[in-house]
């Protein structure tokens, strides 16, 4: 699997209308072949087990709330495939439009990572899967 990721710094009171852009952006891609997308909003970035933590890391504003974003490829070929075709989409323009107003677009952080190795307990990933979708 190809992951673009993205983590988001998004104005306090924006996460509703962020979430429901990035939604769409993710259809976008889907549209042209990507295998989907997910968001997460950062629950509790405090450092934890001996590890450090995320505001400790990168910059968060008081006024800010943090979101990740991955985008799911099969492959680096399947992404060199399905990205020229989400970055000439107009849509994605447009949503790309009201990001940059609705963010400080170079804060945002975005990184490609190849898969080496999953490990999932399949059947409870798949149950996690269809409650999310009927939910």
């Amino acid at each position: 699997m190809y992951i673009i990721w993205f983590l988001h710094r998004v104005p306090s009171g924006k996460g509703s209308d962020f979430t429901d852009l990035v939604r769409e952006a993710i259809e976008v891609f889907v549209r042209h072949g990507a295998i989907g997308g997910s968001v997460f909003e950062v629950a509790d970035p405090q450092a934890k087990y001996g590890c450090g933590a995320i505001p400790d890391a990168v910059e968060v504003r008081p006024d800010e709330s943090l979101y990740v974003e991955l985008n799911y490829f099969h492959d680096r070929a399947d992404f060199d495939r399905v990205m020229p075709l989400v970055d000439a989409d107009p849509e994605l323009e447009r949503l790309y439009g009201q990001l940059v107003a609705m963010t400080d677009i170079g804060r945002i952080v975005r990184g490609e990572f190849a898969s080496l190795y999953h490990v999932m307990n399949s059947g409870e990933f798949r149950d996690y899967l269809t409650a999310s979708r009927s939910a």
